[in-house]
């Protein structure tokens, strides 16, 4: 009997035990006695621990009748108190257990006994490894110099992120249909942006795509996906909480997409959006009552769908709030000259330049976001991340400069989230990645953002105006009669109005009087959306008041320097 499985050169087997072409031996060949025959081919590969260097293991690897070789992580404790749950698992990959009752406890005296030394770092997510940003793990595949390998990835999401064609071959078959396209290099430098988040110490986020049925929407998605994987990769949104926070660790640092925004209730929307963005889970407790470690990620998340945001949280009475819009950015994508797209590269008309996306992106995925990490990991190691984290800042400046209108913090987020996908989509072209110019990724970004900016304020302060010249003449004339909550005078209940560094508070009586009949409300709807009034997130248009005024009634809050900037 010869070996001829080609084991690595460092692995030595424990004391007793011979592994051979035909499987694992307890004893030698040359014995008194012939060795006694355990199991199919297997062995311990190397050892693991998590970056807290807790929570041992090892990988063990097992060849199965098909000439598959699998690798199987086990925990070092499994060994001792779940031995026969170790072994259902190995005779699931495919091992063939000799028949006697003592083989199995053989096998785990095996697995006890081996001393692999190999060290590998388990990580419970995908993306980067360390804070240096030298090492990733992208699917199955670890970039960088960190010896790892990850916990999520061997079924569901994190199995579609995997390698099929070369990066070449995606760039000549799905890049090549991105030129002159728009909203698929927007979705493209999308998916680019995912690893640029975590070293620009940006938040989690991304865009909605917002049109009509079968105008493309659904094939951005898939074209954003295949720079990490398969279209496997693309969620529903119908997934409940605990199912985005399930799948969210595997795409850490990469891309979420999720299609039919239609299709998830109201108040999960409200919550998914948050949790997805910023990234962590619930805190949950163990079972000796200490709170366990929660998932932590960071996505670039794109999303589509026939209704917007505003829309589908509507339908649950809830308004929509500035930190959901600039987490997640609504984009209309259905006014290009063929549905989502400007060109169709040759095809007869869009549902045929579709199918050929879909089909070239199946056929071709996952190396190009492999290449990308790969030259990322090279900048960042030269002392490039500082010229990345400028450009994307000088975007954003000039940019805002740029408009005619409201400028506040929202605006800045959203011109940054732009910036970024934008400097994504150029480094992509850079990097010798893809068939667009890096100017048409930049292009594309910006006509977005001006398209979101006029869409979310030039219309709404048109339609708003009437409100803002009224409530702003009151307060000039009447502010320095309202009481200063930071002056450290006396605070009245029935003050006229009552006001802080950023916020001015009146009741309802006097918003009546700047409003007077049928206005108040109208007024107070047109300015929360507007964002220059600040609700608590219900039906209401007043909240509560700060502890400060006595009794602390339901108030109108107004936020200065919004309106301050709507008035100029």
């Amino acid at each position: 009997m010869t070996n001829e499985l080609n084991l690595p050169q460092d692995i030595e087997l424990p004391h007793g035990f011979t592994l051979l072409e035909q499987g694992l031996f307890e004893g030698s060949p040359g014995a008194n006695a012939d060795p006694t025959f355990i199991c199919s081919p297997i062995w311990v590969q190397c050892k693991f621990a998590d970056p807290s260097g807790k929570n041992w293991g090892q990988i063990v690897s097992l060849k199965a009748d098909d000439g598959t070789v699998h690798q199987i992580r086990v925990g070092r404790s499994e060994l001792f108190s779940k031995p026969k749950d170790v072994i259902r698992r190995l005779l699931d990959h495919g091992l063939e257990l000799a028949p006697d009752k003592n083989s199995a406890n053989l096998l785990i005296d095996f697995l006890k006994a081996a001393r692999p030394s190999g060290h590998l770092v388990l990580s419970d997510h995908s993306g980067w490894l360390d804070h240096h940003y030298s090492s990733f793990i992208a699917g199955k595949t670890v970039i960088g110099d960190l010896n790892a390998c990850t916990s999520c990835n061997e079924s569901g999401l994190g199995a579609a992120v995997a390698v099929k064609g070369s990066a070449e071959d995606w760039k000549a078959h799905v890049g090549v249909l991105c030129r002159g396209n728009p909203m698929m290099l927007l979705a493209a430098s999308l998916a680019f942006s995912g690893p640029l988040l975590r070293p620009l110490g940006l938040h989690g986020g991304g865009l909605h795509f917002r049109g009509a049925s079968s105008t493309g929407k659904t094939t951005l998605l898939s074209l954003a996906a295949s720079i990490w994987g398969s279209r496997e990769q693309v969620s529903q949104w119908r997934a409940t909480a605990n199912g985005l926070e399930a799948i969210a660790p595997a795409m850490n640092d990469m891309l979420l997409p999720l299609d039919e925004i239609a299709e998830i209730t109201p108040s999960a929307l409200h919550a998914a959006i948050y949790m997805l963005a910023n990234g962590k889970g619930k805190s949950r407790m163990t079972r000796d009552g200490t709170v366990a470690d929660t998932h932590q990620w960071r996505l670039a998340i794109i999303s589509s769908g026939e209704i917007s945001v505003q829309e589908k949280l509507a339908e649950g009475r809830l308004g929509v709030r500035a930190g959901q819009e600039v987490r997640l950015i609504d984009v209309v994508a259905d006014s290009r000259r063929f549905g989502v797209f400007d060109r169709t590269d040759g095809a007869p008309d869009a549902a045929a330049f579709t199918h050929v996306i879909q089909s070239n992106c199946q056929k071709y995925h996952g190396a190009v976001g492999v290449e990308f990490i790969k030259a990322l990991v090279g900048t960042i190691r030269k002392g490039g991340l500082p010229a990345i984290d400028a450009l994307t800042k000088k975007l954003t400046r000039a940019w805002i400069t740029s408009l005619h209108g409201v400028q506040d913090g929202q605006v800045e987020r959203v011109a940054n989230r732009f910036a970024v996908i934008a400097v994504a989509g150029s480094l992509a072209t850079k990097w010798g990645l893809t068939s667009w110019d890096a100017s048409e990724a930049v292009s594309a970004a910006k006509e977005a953002f001006v398209d979101w900016f006029e869409r979310r304020y030039t219309d709404r302060f048109e339609d708003g105006v009437e409100f803002v010249k009224p409530l702003s003449a009151f307060l000039a004339a009447n502010l320095s009669t309202f009481i200063d909550l930071e002056g450290g005078g006396p605070i009245r209940e029935d003050a006229r109005g009552w006001f802080d560094a950023d916020r001015i508070y009146l009741p309802p009586a006097t918003w009546a009087t700047i409003f007077p009949g049928v206005d108040a409300t109208a007024a107070a709807k047109s300015l929360l959306d507007m964002g220059a009034l600040l609700s608590d997130g219900g039906t209401r248009f007043t909240r509560r008041s700060p502890r400060s005024i006595p009794g602390r009634p339901r108030l109108y809050t107004v936020m200065a320097e919004r309106l301050t900037a709507l008035k100029s």
